[in-house]
């Protein structure tokens, strides 16, 4: 399953439109949340950290990515384990470095450019896709690790990440079956705790973003 692509850019390519460039609409609030939970799966398989009780616990910092050389080090300073939830809340001041990371990785496999846009006086980058074939065989993939089943810890992590990342629609458009593929997911998370930990965290984190966001904009209307 493309296991040279890192499970953040695996995600992020799913979610850029395959035609008109940028995030789906479904994963377009998500993705910064989605990417910090992603990011500690990835330091989990690479035997950086351990969880325990839903915390993460440091075991080494051997590593020669930049974001996970980013991550890690905010981890050796804490001297107890932070929660999953309570790190992934932290790393919304830093969602812009990570995605942008995330992007630059795509780009450095040409398989994504960064399109500039203009309005006025504001500029942005748009996600375009130059090269759909690792699209077209992650998409394959998943397809096959649901209905046939996986034991590979990986490939069910990024089958985790799917629903919290607001890409089963995306991959599945006929609603049969996409609730057949909902349903095989659900059995693989029962065997997968650490994922489901990281999917609860991600959930946490969005419920607390959401509720901050409707505060604010209660605060708002009273003035």
């Amino acid at each position: 399953m493309n296991s040279s692509i890192p499970l953040t850019q695996k995600l992020y390519l799913l979610a850029i439109h395959p035609e008109k460039g940028g995030l789906i609409s479904a994963s377009y609030s998500v993705m910064n949340t989605v990417l910090n939970g992603a990011m500690f799966l990835e330091l989990f398989l690479n035997k950086n950290i351990r969880f325990d009780q839903k915390k993460v616990v440091f075991l080494n910092d051997r590593t020669s990515d930049p974001l996970h050389r980013f991550l890690l080090e905010k981890i050796k300073q804490k001297s107890e384990p932070v929660k999953i939830s309570t790190w992934i809340g932290k790393l919304s001041f830093s969602q812009k470095q990570i995605r942008k990371e995330v992007q630059k990785g795509l780009v450095a496999r040409r398989i994504i450019k960064m399109e500039p846009h203009q309005f006025l006086f504001f500029k942005w980058q748009k996600s375009k896709i130059i090269n759909k074939q690792p699209l077209f065989n992650l998409i394959s993939d998943i397809e096959y690790q649901i209905f046939r089943g996986t034991e590979n810890e990986e490939e069910i992590m990024l089958l985790s990440m799917l629903k919290p990342a607001g890409l089963i629609k995306r991959i599945f458009p006929e609603r049969e079956k996409r609730n057949r593929a909902d349903n095989e997911l659900k059995n693989l998370m029962v065997e997968n705790q650490v994922s489901v930990a990281v999917s609860e965290a991600i959930a946490a984190a969005q419920a607390v973003a959401a509720s901050v966001a409707v505060s604010a904009a209660m605060a708002g209307a009273r003035r």
